[in-house]
């Protein structure tokens, strides 16, 4: 059997198999749909006893019309970025008080161009266990869009990102079905063999142990992906999709070895076709409520990455998306790398604000 590195790294809030949800961070810009997400931050919140943050970032903006003497220029500049960043505090204010969060909650505004990499840096700071957000935020050309930012904190996050989308069986007013309360929470785990998929199948049997729910283990086998692996002539397609079936049996078999599963139900299921396609679709057609998968599988030229199929997942599911992302320690080198080199102008500020 294949040697397994089985320890999840501490940055997931994974610790001896139990999942453990301290911080739980939620970047806002203040549309419906971000402040929509508080909600679902909420249950998780209260389920793990954790902490929410929110977490706002901004540019420095000038009025159009904005002239000064030169000689005051700049201390009039510092009174327009204090009223900036006062009334920012203020809006994050009111929406702690109408979404029922507790008045202590942390909340923060980053200064920066690049949000994605503000809000991984926040998280790596704190730090955080789980970031929370939709897959967009302003609508129109006009504002920046939480979508591209969501992938790109997906990419670069150093722990988990619930990416949130309104649940199967919810009314359009987001109320939940009597249909959808009855049945059985299920989570569906894409693997593909790699140590980083039993990674995130660790983390979505100690979430799933949480939560009272079913898991539901997808393997999907890329038959394209296969001939060209296999560099030989002519096949009977239906003895190689019955071989490369047999196969991924055995060695799902083996990959399963190693993982804890409790009290967890679970069923394993084996698909053709393309991936990210092939897990969306399972999840629509089985009614899952969440699809957790890791962001990184097998590398080299031979095998796919599972980075791209997580951000495909991402971009197309109908359900949520929890990706645990692969190797947090490189990822929080990195950005503290980053928090020491010189920054040019603007200048970054970070406040906060408890209300």
């Amino acid at each position: 059997m294949r040697s397994q590195n089985r320890k999840a790294p501490q940055a997931w809030g994974m610790k001896n198999n139990k999942l453990t949800i301290r911080n739980l961070l939620v970047p806002i810009d203040f549309s419906p749909l971000s402040l929509k997400t508080i909600s679902e931050a909420h249950k998780v919140a209260r389920h793990f006893g954790a902490v929410i943050h929110l977490a706002h970032v901004y540019q420095q903006q000038y009025p159009s019309e904005f002239m000064v003497p030169v000689l005051s220029a700049g201390q009039t500049a510092e009174s327009v970025t204090e009223h900036q960043r006062d009334s920012l505090g203020e809006r994050l204010a009111d929406v702690i008080r109408l979404h029922d969060l507790p008045a202590t909650t942390p909340t923060h505004l980053c200064e920066g161009a690049s949000i994605f990499h503000e809000i991984c840096r926040l998280a790596q700071s704190i730090p955080v266990n789980l970031i929370v957000m939709p897959t967009h935020g302003h609508d129109g050309f006009k504002h920046v869009v939480l979508g591209s930012t969501a992938e790109r904190i997906v990419q670069h996050a150093p722990c988990p990102v619930l990416i949130v989308r309104p649940q199967v069986g919810q009314g359009k007013n987001g109320a939940t079905t009597e249909s959808a309360n009855e049945r059985e929470p299920t989570i569906l785990v894409p693997i593909d063999f790699s140590p980083v998929s039993l990674h995130s199948l660790q983390y979505a049997l100690a979430y799933a142990a949480d939560a009272g729910a079913k898991v539901l283990i997808l393997h999907t086998i890329d038959l394209q992906d296969e001939f060209r692996n296999e560099g030989r002539g002519v096949y009977r397609l239906a003895d190689f999709r019955q071989t490369a079936r047999r196969d991924a049996e055995r060695e799902l078999h083996e990959f399963l070895e190693p993982a804890e599963f409790g009290d967890v139900p679970f069923e394993i299921l084996i698909r053709t076709g393309k991936p990210a396609p092939e897990i969306c679709r399972v999840a629509e057609h089985r009614g899952v409520d969440l699809i957790i998968l890791g962001t990184h599988g097998r590398t080299g030229l031979k095998h796919l990455v599972m980075g791209s199929i997580a951000e495909h997942v991402v971009r197309s599911a109908a359900q949520s998306v929890l990706v645990v992302p692969s190797h947090p320690e490189t990822r929080i080198s990195g950005l503290s790398r980053a928090a020491r080199q010189p920054r040019g102008l603007p200048q970054k500020s970070e406040h906060q604000f408890v209300a």
